[in-house]
């Protein structure tokens, strides 16, 4: 049972740096988004 959990917190671990990065991503592109509607 070890395994799957090593398993379990590789797979959150990997799902938590993709969100990140897609959030810090994301952020310039929110703000552009505004500064053209705000135009």
């Amino acid at each position: 049972m070890e395994v799957v959990g090593w398993t379990a917190t590789a797979v959150v671990a990997v799902v938590v740096v993709l969100a990140v990065t897609l959030g810090v991503r994301s952020i310039p592109d929110a703000q552009r988004y505004l500064k053209m509607r705000r135009m």
